[in-house]
Order: structure tokens, then sequence, then C-alpha cells
């Protein structure tokens, strides 16, 4: 296990899952999904099911990002709380398991899950570093079947309202020096110089610092960087420690990403704009910059 950072617990190593998996205590959810850049400069979906099925770490169980926790009411929202309870308890979560989240992005995607848990109140969440990439890597098995269906488990969700803002909020936070916004989207469309959703309108909340999402990974291994490379990167905004931070990306996933890498450096005074650009941008009453 990585302890270098203040909160080394929200990290998996993949020698300690390999180690572990036999644990009755321990859920491991795959959440593999990504996105493919199209000529008219839209983006399809691509949904992880496939890919889990040709090979997963050993145990683990499918969550699809999009069809398992998007709200059906409202695609820029979380599922709500008794469709999430319904889920976790499906996958046989309990309130006292260990529940250990990957992908194969180096946790960009599965930054969501790890997020929508500690949001309905589940504080013992891992996310395996390096994911699917460093289980590999490591020479460790896969399997392709589907395990065996889990006992129902008895997790509640206890939503937990101070991890969540809406726009309103985000708006407010422009003007306030104790509250600092970050756009963890990738610098051209942090920028305005590339669009995220074709009729959406390009560029950043005001004020916001761009630290995209990504740039907290080892590109080679899809790790986590160190602590003091995360701590030059994470200066550039210039954090104090009082602050509030609220994050936001294209729908909420990058967002939780850096969530994720903030709570492990010990930051967790922290808030996702779930909604984010998908919300943001098409609405025209809302403040746009573009530029660095």
């Amino acid at each position: 296990m990585n302890h270098s950072f203040p909160n080394s617990h929200f990290l998996a190593d993949v020698n300690w899952l390999q180690e572990n998996l036999e644990d009755p205590n321990i859920i491991i959810l795959d959440a593999r999904f990504d996105v493919r850049a199209n000529a008219d400069g839209s983006f399809s979906e691509i949904r992880g099911r496939e890919d889990y099925e040709q090979g997963h770490v050993p145990g683990a169980q499918f969550v699809d990002l999009q069809a398992d926790l998007a709200n059906p009411d409202d695609p820029t929202a979380i599922i709500g709380p008794e469709g999430f309870s319904g889920l976790m308890r499906s996958l046989g979560v309990n309130e006292t398991s260990c529940v250990v989240v990957y992908d194969a992005r180096g946790g960009v995607w599965a930054a969501r899950l790890w997020w929508a848990l500690r949001y309905y109140g589940h504080e013992n969440v891992k996310m395996l570093d390096g994911g699917l990439v460093a289980w590999q890597a490591a020479g460790l098995a896969l399997e392709a079947h589907s395990p065996p269906a889990k006992k129902p488990g008895s997790f509640i969700s206890r939503p937990q309202p101070h991890l969540r803002v809406e726009k309103e909020e985000v708006l407010a936070a422009i003007t306030q020096e104790n509250t600092c916004i970050i756009d963890a989207l990738p610098t051209p469309f942090y920028r305005g110089l590339a669009g995220l959703y074709p009729e959406h309108r390009k560029g950043h909340i005001p004020g916001a610092h761009n630290v995209p999402a990504e740039a907290n990974l080892d590109p080679a291994t899809l790790r986590i960087r160190p602590m003091q490379e995360l701590q030059e990167l994470w200066a550039k905004p210039g954090i104090r420690p009082e602050q509030r931070v609220i994050t936001y990306c294209g729908g909420g996933v990058f967002a939780s990403f850096s969530l994720f890498v903030l709570a492990l450096m010990g930051h967790e005074n922290t808030a996702l704009y779930d909604a984010s650009w998908m919300e943001w941008g098409r609405d025209e009453t809302l403040p746009v910059e573009t530029g660095s």
C-alpha cells in the first residue's frame, strides 16, 4: 500500500487486492467507460461491458456509469438515493463493505462511482491504483466469466449534501474568496479552443482554474503521481487550506477524479458541480470565459 498520501486509505494497491480477493467483505466494481471523438466534433459513448466480459479482475462486478448511475429523470444528475441503494444492494454492498473501484484509464471514470458512494454516505471505498492497466502489468490473472450473484446487501443511502452543489452555488462562488473553482477538463476545452458538446458554448466558468484530471496520473503507468508531483501540480491554482473547492467537467466524471485526488492529498472541503458543462454550457444566462 502507498502510505505517502495523507489519506492513503482511499487508494488500493494491486498486490494488496490480489492478496485479499477471497475476503467476503471486499466488493470489487469494474466501472470501465470511455468516449470517442467523432468527425463532427461530437462524442460517442463506449460502454465497458463488452471489455468487462472479455476479462476483468477476478470477482469484479460491472457497473455502467451511464445506465446505472445517471438519474433517468435528469441525465445531468446522479441517480437518486433509493435507486442508488437498490443498485448497491444488488451488488452485495453492506454498510461495512470495503468497496474497490477501477477502470482502464487510471480511475478517471471509476471516480464517478467512488464519489457517488461517498456522496451517499459510504466512506470505505478505495480506488485501485493504476486500475486494470496496473493489474495486468503486475502479471495478475483476469477472469472472463461473471462472478456468482452476491447475496443482497444492506446498503442504505445517507446523502451528504455538502459534497454536491447546484449551478446557483457555483454562480455565487465565482466572487467568493473562500472558494476555488476547478475545471477538470483537458486544456483545449477549458480555453474554448474545442467544444465538448456541439450545441453548447465553449469556454469555462469565470475564475475557474484548469487542472486536467489526467494530469494527476503518470502517463506511462496510469498510476497516481507521487505526492510531491501532485503538490506541484495543485500549487498552480493556489488552493489555500481554508478554501472550499468546487470541481466540474463535462458531466461530473473527471471532476469526481479531481475530488478523489484532493481527498487523497488531505483536502476534503470539496464539492462536485454534478451537472457541470452539460448544464452550464447550454444556459445562456450563465457567464462564460475563454482563454487561459
